[in-house]
């Protein structure tokens, strides 16, 4: 199956950010909602070369056996040289034996310490400007649901946002991989992993739980997302917004809020997935049959007195012509068919689940 992480949009984050710690820089992740699952594994396996990996809690730290903050928490944990003085600079910890070369990544979630991390991240870089990239102790400190305001940059302090990292690309690899895991094939792989790629739009977590539900649940997903947004709290009163994870970045909601706060948003999306995939399915069907039956067509056109090109024939045209007496009447359902969902999409109506899959069906064995 599709790891997340090989993914090309969260391949590529991941990518940065592993660039910005071999740069020599502390790397502060802000999230939305939550942290992705895996990604801590996902970094340390780009970085398992001499690195000395340590995790801190976000509370821990802060709320250390003295009282102290961040910067003396820090001492009595990795520089015991280093606590046992009054006064302690972070150059001082920057340039602690005991402390150098070592990765620290921030574990855990505090907001109401996590300003009091952010300014001691800022120090910390600027007084690491004067520390030899090379042994260098670095920071990751992955911030999720609403973080504080944005640190600033700095020559050793990076900071990377989780937006638009995830596209629907991703999603359709990501849901590709799952159901052909579980021996989906053909056109109906197509359409659920398109659908489920459009319906969840940006979100991993969202996609990967859909790839897993029957066929039925993801060509009509609403009573699945309801259910996801009920585990996180979400109502309709719920914000759309980054920080709470229920907003891309750039305006699109979260397929979970959006069951509750706009359903049609969800069929609107599953409607777009299945014109995308079944509407050239549709026209390649049509030029199949004209071609299979071009000389019958061409003679009833002329019969009757009519005009044109057997080519340029629209579905509706061959139902009409399909119609007369003379014609393969299994072939003219078929014919039917076509024009039925063509119609339906045209006028922005979703296929219902099973009408969707046995469409698909019939495409996949089409009767000549």
């Amino acid at each position: 199956m599709m790891d997340t992480w090989r993914l090309p949009g969260p391949s590529q984050f991941r990518g940065a950010v592993e660039r910005s710690l071999r740069d020599g820089e502390s790397v502060v992740l802000r999230f939305p909602g939550e942290v992705p699952s895996g990604f801590q594994t996902a970094l340390h396996g780009l970085l398992s070369d001499g690195w000395r990996w340590a995790s801190v809690g976000a509370d821990a730290v802060v709320e250390s056996p003295q009282g102290g903050v961040v910067l003396r928490g820090l001492c009595e944990r990795f520089a015991p040289r280093l606590a046992t003085i009054e006064r302690v600079t972070p150059l001082d910890l920057c340039e602690d034996d005991d402390f150098r070369g070592r990765l620290i990544w921030i574990d855990g979630r505090s907001d109401a310490n996590w300003p009091s991390w952010l300014s001691f991240l800022a120090a910390y870089a600027q007084a690491s400007r004067n520390v030899r990239a090379l042994g260098r102790t670095q920071f990751v400190a992955p911030i999720s649901g609403v973080p504080p305001a944005r640190p600033a940059r700095d020559v050793s302090l990076a900071v990377h946002d989780w937006r638009d990292v995830v596209d629907e690309m991703d999603l359709l690899f990501l849901a590709n991989g799952r159901l052909r895991g579980w021996g989906v094939d053909g056109l109906e792989r197509l359409l659920l992993a398109t659908t489920v790629a459009r319906v969840a739009a940006w979100d991993c977590g969202v996609a990967e739980r859909l790839a897993e539900e029957s066929a039925e649940v993801i060509l009509g997903p609403c009573e699945m997302l309801q259910s996801m947004a009920r585990e996180r709290g979400w109502a309709r009163e719920t914000l759309q917004d980054w920080g709470l994870g229920t907003d891309s970045g750039t305006g699109s909601m979260h397929a979970a809020l959006a069951s509750v706060k706009e359903p049609r948003e969800i069929w609107r999306r599953v409607w777009s997935a299945q014109v995308s995939v079944l509407l050239p399915i549709i026209e390649s069907r049509r030029l199949n049959i004209v071609r299979e039956h071009r000389f019958q067509i061409a003679d009833s056109i002329r019969r009757t007195g009519e005009e044109g090109d057997p080519d340029d024939l629209e579905v509706g045209d061959l139902a009409r012509v399909f119609g007369r007496a003379g014609f393969d009447q299994e072939v003219g359902r078929a014919v039917r068919s076509l024009r039925g969902v063509r119609n339906a999409l045209a006028h922005r109506q979703p296929l219902a689940p099973q009408q969707a899959l046995d469409f698909v069906g019939a495409v996949m064995s089409p009767t000549r």
